[in-house]
């Protein structure tokens, strides 16, 4: 079986776990939208949206951070609208997920067989989770003030290409480690 199909297989081929990173990918996504200030609480208690903005879809408020669209509200939450963020937060979160759900099948898969994947078949997913925090836990230190956080702005634009490149690279090696197994 090709790295390809074990991926297609164990994400789309099984609907449970086709859930569990939709699950992820949005949890990961609500968590991004609310670090970067898009998402939080301040809502009216109604259902409201309004998109006045759509010729600012491609402004930037910085690297990889763009300007909202409209507003969303939601019960107790606003929804400041940037279809670009929001595109980027699934994007990583199904990313996430997808790589917790692999290693997941890895670990399982290696349980019940005698081949042993060398390295061990839990930290396969280790990876998957430091680079879904690159991006975010340095937000979460500025936004919580803590000191170390301005060492961290100049690397900061670098962090969100180099998680996705991260959890793409992981995602692989696991779908070629799932692939060999018998």
């Amino acid at each position: 079986m090709t790295a390809l199909a074990a991926l297609r297989d164990a994400l789309v081929g099984r609907p449970r776990d086709a859930a569990l990173v939709g699950v992820i990918g949005l949890a990961y996504a609500g968590l991004y939208l609310w670090v970067i200030g898009d998402l939080g609480p301040g809502g009216g208690g109604g259902l409201a949206a309004r998109f006045p903005a759509w010729e600012r879809v491609w402004q930037a408020r910085g690297p990889l951070h763009f300007e909202p669209v409209g507003l969303i509200e939601a019960g107790p939450w606003i929804w400041t609208f940037s279809p670009l963020n929001t595109l980027l937060a699934l994007g990583l979160g199904l990313l996430l997920g997808a790589n917790l759900v692999l290693g997941r099948r890895l670990r399982h898969g290696t349980r019940h067989c005698a081949w042993r994947a060398p390295g061990g078949s839990l930290l396969a997913a280790l990876p998957a989770l430091l680079a879904g925090g690159a991006c975010c836990a340095p937000m979460v230190m500025i936004w919580l003030g803590l000191p170390l956080a301005g060492a961290l702005i100049p690397v900061l634009p670098w962090l969100l290409p180099l998680a996705a490149l991260l959890l793409l690279a992981s995602l692989l090696t696991l779908a070629r480690r799932l692939a060999a197994l018998p």
